[in-house]
């Protein structure tokens, strides 16, 4: 992060901190404050009478020095909080002097060209003091219900601009003197059409970071303010050598990795690549959205939201067993290579109000694969590798209604919170295993959210065959179906990315998993059946009108007899399917993870009644390695050792071979690919959830697999346009 450089000076730091402190001291003080951001979030969670809070854990809190350096953030949905440096940052330098930072104020902001996520996104921000000097900073950010815009919900997915969308608020005093300021409070609320939720939010976000602000200080009572910040230095200090040692142990070069995202207005059938780079060298990363396209429509996330998912992503690679002390991981990444002006760093008047789910969660995925790259050569750090999971891409369907007691009603599609845990290297996902990137993430019941709102379900549950298939697979997603109860219609908004083009990827030759499913059965005779006792448990046994919704649209009314189906995007699968032992993929079939076609198709596993018939197993493989290569390969599979380039690819000397047969592959150095047979399928033919793209978007889809020529052995899948080239996704140097 850049020093700051222009702090009034009205505004005096806390900076005397201890450096020497015992063991039993420091473990005491460490563990104390991980505990007092926890504890903070767990007071929002008690005060908040918003439904996104409080069940879909839409919300982080966050510890920060004195000068805007990350502490620790929260368990909870984390990219949340990871650009409140730069919103501290931007209020130390222009707030410093008027209107004055000083003990008992709180700043509040939702602008995402300084640091929020989106404008529904707020945070607060609150100076801790020591002896009149700003000590540290306790900050939280929470999705708000509704904070304005053109629709309910505030996902504007029909915005061409920020003008149509809510008024970014730059940080302003909120709080002063310990008083709520009642003039910008009622300005605040008055933008919202669900305002009586939007106060409870607000005031939840106010307790939390006073009851954070408070045990802080009572931490500083105890122990005295220098042992405390010379705790807070050590740990971000320590969180940065323990990185910096793991980089070094990984290979210097180049990772990428290729993402589509697709429809930027409403009835706009266009596809945009978001593009990513990794440079390593030695404990030093630099952060690249080369390949990104020029900022278009409402499909814009700014720099600040997607340095956020940047910084998520990497947390979960590098920091799980460190607290996510994320100041000593931004202390190795360097951000001068990102390209201005792109879906991704969208720059003002842009719309921007969709970055979290049309850009920050696909963005999650993506960098997952692309460090899966570069982590792969050290068996210390392989086991952390993790592909594409549900929610890295995200489909919100924002819903509004007029509820039985008149007041509007509007949430979202909260099946999206069961998540699906993409496979590991080592080992399978984890079927509706929540959210990769908030620890504590849960869907709420159904009768919760019936209880709630004006709907009535008829499912919810798992499908067979939404995780990409491969080696480790098994995350599979879910799906629900409802009927407007208690109200004339419920209103849908969606908005998002991943309907009409696979956007959870996979890994060394994992397949991706299905698309979001977005659709309605209009004019059933759904209540019909319920009246004779009938439960339906999927649109086909519903008669009426199929409509595919598109993925934005704006207030789609779903009528009484209307049935609405919403599936996520399911978890992506690592490696080649046909590694996975005949005897996993019958026990999916067993659990309805896989179907009995999907089995044969993709896993080329065949059956024989309830078991495996090995012999037709062992010829439908063959089968499927010989049409990868376009004749009978030579080689049979013959596993050895080394250091892993690809997870089947290993470095031999100067050249790559295959792991698996030991099939020259190329010389390191050189464009690996290259050197593998290259197949090209319809997206359609990598899983039997896969919705045709044509319904969605104009490009020419193309499924690529790259195999080995001795063996078969499926190395690496890519998505991508016809017209694209082939991603050269690991670059060495």
């Amino acid at each position: 992060m850049q020093a700051i450089t222009d702090i009034r000076p009205s505004v005096e730091f806390h900076t005397d901190a201890a450096t020497e402190i015992d063991p039993v001291t420091f473990e005491v003080v460490r563990n104390k404050l991980w505990n007092i951001n926890v504890e903070h979030g767990n007071t929002i969670l008690r005060a908040s009478g918003g439904p996104i809070v409080v069940y879909g854990h839409d919300f982080n809190p966050a510890i920060l020095t004195e000068d805007a350096e990350f502490l620790f953030y929260g368990p909870y949905i984390q990219f949340l909080a990871s650009a409140q440096d730069l919103m501290v940052k931007w209020t130390l330098e222009h707030r410093g002097e008027n209107p004055g930072i000083r003990d008992g104020d709180m700043f509040i902001s939702n602008d995402p060209f300084i640091g929020a996520t989106h404008q529904n996104d707020a945070a607060l921000l609150c100076p801790v003091f020591v002896d009149d000097r700003i000590f540290c900073w306790v900050t939280n950010s929470m999705h708000q219900t509704d904070v304005g815009g053109t629709t309910p919900g505030s996902f504007c997915a029909d915005a061409p601009d920020i003008f149509h969308e809510p008024t970014p608020i730059q940080p302003i005093k909120i709080v002063e003197g310990g008083e709520v300021r009642s003039d910008i409070h009622d300005i605040y609320l008055r933008q919202s059409r669900a305002p009586h939720l939007l106060a409870l939010d607000l005031r939840a976000g106010i307790s939390g970071n006073n009851v954070s602000k408070q045990s802080i200080l009572a931490l500083v009572q105890r122990y005295g303010a220098d042992v405390v910040k010379g705790v807070m230095r050590r740990i971000i200090s320590h969180s940065e050598q323990v990185i910096r040692e793991r980089l070094e142990r990984l290979p210097d070069g180049i990772f990428r990795d290729r993402r589509y995202v697709e429809c930027a207005l409403p009835g706009d059938r266009g596809l945009y690549e978001l593009g990513f780079a990794i440079e390593k060298a030695g404990s030093r990363l630099s952060i690249s959205n080369e390949g990104s396209a020029p900022q278009t429509g409402a499909l814009n996330c700014s720099f600040g939201g997607w340095r956020s998912g940047v910084i998520n992503a990497l947390a979960i690679a590098f920091c799980t067993d460190l607290y996510y002390a994320i100041g000593g991981l931004i202390r190795c990444m360097d951000f001068s290579n990102v390209v201005p002006r792109t879906i991704c760093t969208a720059e003002y008047p842009a719309s921007v109000s969709n970055g979290p789910n049309a850009i920050i969660m696909a963005e999650l995925g993506q960098i997952g694969n692309a460090l899966g790259r570069m982590m792969i050569r050290d068996e210390t750090q392989r086991s952390k590798i993790f592909t594409s999971a549900g929610m890295n891409g995200a489909s919100v369907d924002g819903m509004h209604a007029i509820a039985a007691d008149g007041n509007m009603w509007a949430s979202i599609n909260f099946e999206m919170m069961s998540g699906a845990i993409g496979a590991f290297a080592t080992k399978d996902g984890v079927p509706s295993g929540g959210l990769i990137f908030d620890l504590k993430g849960r869907a709420p019941d159904v009768e919760t959210l019936e209880l709630g709102g004006p709907v009535l379900y008829l499912y919810r549950r798992e499908y067979a065959d939404s995780a990409g298939v491969g080696r480790w697979a098994r995350g599979n997603s879910v799906g629900a179906a409802f009927v407007p109860h208690g109200t004339d219609a419920v209103f849908h908004n969606p908005s998002g990315v991943g309907v009409g083009v696979p956007i959870a990827t996979g890994l060394f030759g994992g397949f991706p998993a299905n698309t979001n499913i977005l659709r309605q059965m209009r004019e059933t005779d759904v209540h019909e059946q319920l009246r004779r006792g009938e439960i339906p448990l999927d649109l086909d046994d519903i008669n009426g009108t199929l409509v595919r919704l598109q993925p934005r649209e704006t207030g789609v009314r779903q009528g009484p007899e209307d049935v609405h189906l919403f599936l996520q995007s399911a978890g992506a699968g690592y490696g080649d399917p046909l590694l996975r032992e005949p005897e996993r993929v019958l026990e999916d079939i067993a659990l309805g993870y896989v179907s009995v076609p999907a089995a044969r198709g993709l896993y080329g596993v065949v059956l024989a009644g309830d078991a495996i018939d090995a012999d037709a197993t062992a010829s439908r493989r063959a089968e499927i390695r010989a049409e990868r290569v376009g004749a009978p390969p030579p080689n049979p599979i013959a596993e050895r050792d080394g250091v892993r380039f690809t997870e089947t690819l290993i470095v031999d000397g100067g050249r790559i071979v295959c792991r698996m047969c030991g099939q020259h592959v190329g010389a390191l150095g050189a464009p690996y690919k290259d050197g593998l047979a290259r197949r090209d399928r319809p997206v359609t033919a990598a899983g039997p959830l896969i919705d045709d793209p044509s319904h969605f978007i104009d490009a020419d889809l193309q499924f690529r697999e790259f195999s080995c020529r001795g063996c078969g052995t499926l190395v690496e899948t890519e998505v991508a346009r016809a017209e694209d080239p082939v991603l050269n996704d690991i670059e060495l140097r």
